[in-house]
């Protein structure tokens, strides 16, 4: 890792990694800076994307090699006080020191011989591993195929509510999935041998993945969601790279696939919600431009209608229904990776922003349960370590709280599918250096059943 892939630091964060390379904690640096220890880890993740790291430490090892953080050799304690100290009870002189008219504080004392050491220790082990592991150049990812990227692959990470379950059987990245009647849908997507057509159906109940019909066409860079007995997939890009604008659709219960009405125009990368049956389109890529379009399909009718624009042209975005209400987070527009918060409301046909991801954010798995959106992954130029959710207010809801919760994978993860099912979050495949088989689920919501007076259960 070069210092041209590493960002300058604020101010304040220039404190907080100081304080880091001392060995506190976060509760400690919070007091010792008079801000909530929850500040603290906003700051603390920002300071990780901008050095490219994920552990603090690895933050203390670059921020000695580039010099933001000093460690003084400990000095040697003279035995003698200075003579105008010979009548007030042998008190150092180190104590203070008068320059002029002033009294200067006492100066900050080195560090103990112990931190010294694990710190320098540090420095060879962690550097030696990061020279072996990292990537060697500061290559882009490319938008619209992971197959010439390259990164680092770590283990995945142990987080608490996340479990790993049965793998899909053919790794990919940039595929659709979405769930119904308590099966998840993971549809076409690039793997290390081209686009996919496949298909395989996750069943929650037995934690097994069976082969579903093949999808008419492969597609990488596609959604797909579910209603009335239908999986919908709009649009893509195929093998040779070509955008499509068939629209494909999947019969759940007959198990076989047909064409409907196409979409105005080629389109992939696109987010995707439905709300009250309606399919609805935002964004994406249609081989020349990042696109604002905004489009809604009627299965009744089998057209599709022209939405008021996005205020945000972008591709590789999330999207998730909330009170009827269809929000559209994150993204890429072709410079850099967003943490844009926008709203549709379907019966204004109006849009509104909302408050901001912690992060930037593109190549991300969105899906919502209860009145949550969780956003999981993403990230083209650095490594994310955390998720979000975002909850919108009751009175307002184009405002709301954005809150952080665990990755299983402390480390680059994008291009995944997310789809969610009762309680649970299924985060599947996706890309970090290489083709994931990865399924994992994340329990959002726990459902407690408590005695009543009379032996009775409720929830």
């Amino acid at each position: 890792m070069s210092e041209e892939q590493i960002e300058e630091l604020s101010e304040r964060e220039l404190e907080i990694i100081e304080l880091v390379a001392e060995g506190m904690s976060n509760r400690e640096i919070a007091r010792e800076l008079y801000i909530s220890p929850n500040t603290v880890k906003v700051h603390l993740r920002n300071i990780y994307s901008k050095m490219q790291v994920s552990s603090r430490t690895e933050a203390t090892m670059v921020a000695l090699r580039m010099g933001w953080v000093q460690i003084e050799p400990e000095e040697a304690t003279s035995d003698r006080a200075d003579d105008t100290d010979h009548g007030n009870g042998g008190e150092q002189a180190a104590a203070t020191e008068q320059v002029g008219d002033e009294i200067q504080p006492k100066a900050v004392p080195p560090l103990p011989r112990w931190k010294e050491a694990y710190l320098l220790l540090a420095v060879v082990l962690i550097g030696l591993g990061m020279w072996l592991t990292w990537p060697r150049t500061a290559e882009r990812a490319q938008p619209f195929s992971d197959r010439s990227s390259s990164a680092v692959t770590w283990a995945p990470g142990q987080a608490s509510r996340w479990q790993s379950l049965a793998q899909i059987p053919n790794p990919r990245s940039r595929l659709a999935v979405t769930a119904y009647d308590g099966q998840i849908y993971a549809i076409g997507g690039e793997t290390a041998e081209g686009v996919s057509d496949a298909v395989a159906v996750y069943l929650t109940q037995s934690d097994e993945w069976v082969r579903g019909p093949d999808k008419p066409t492969a597609a990488a860079n596609i959604s797909a969601v579910a209603a009335g007995g239908m999986v919908y997939v709009p649009g893509g890009s195929g093998a040779d790279g070509e955008m499509s604008d068939r629209l494909e659709v999947l019969d759940v219960a007959a198990g076989t696939w047909s064409e409907r009405s196409p979409l105005p125009s080629k389109v992939c990368a696109y987010a995707l919600a439905q709300v009250g049956g309606a399919i609805y389109l935002f964004g994406g890529w249609d081989g020349r431009v990042y696109l604002a379009q905004a489009l809604r399909y009627d299965p009744a009718d089998e057209a599709w209608q022209t939405l008021p624009d996005m205020p945000t042209p972008r591709a590789f975005s999330g999207a998730g229904v909330i009170g009827g209400r269809i929000y559209v987070v994150g993204g890429y527009d072709g410079v850099s990776e967003l943490d844009t918060c926008e709203v549709y409301d379907p019966e204004r046909a109006a849009w509104a922003n909302c408050p901001p991801m912690n992060a930037p954010r593109g190549g991300v798995g969105a899906a919502t349960i209860g009145d949550a959106l969780y956003v999981i992954g993403g990230g083209w130029d650095s490594y994310l370590v955390e998720n979000e959710y975002f909850t919108p207010d009751v009175v307002d809801p184009t405002q709301g709280t954005w809150e952080t919760f665990p990755s299983p994978r402390l480390q680059e993860w994008r291009n995944l599918g997310v789809a969610s099912s009762e309680m649970m979050l299924y985060a599947i495949g996706g890309w970090d250096g290489a083709y994931l088989s990865a399924n994992q689920a994340y329990r959002a919501v726990y459902r407690l059943y408590l005695p009543s007076a009379m032996g009775q259960r409720g929830e």
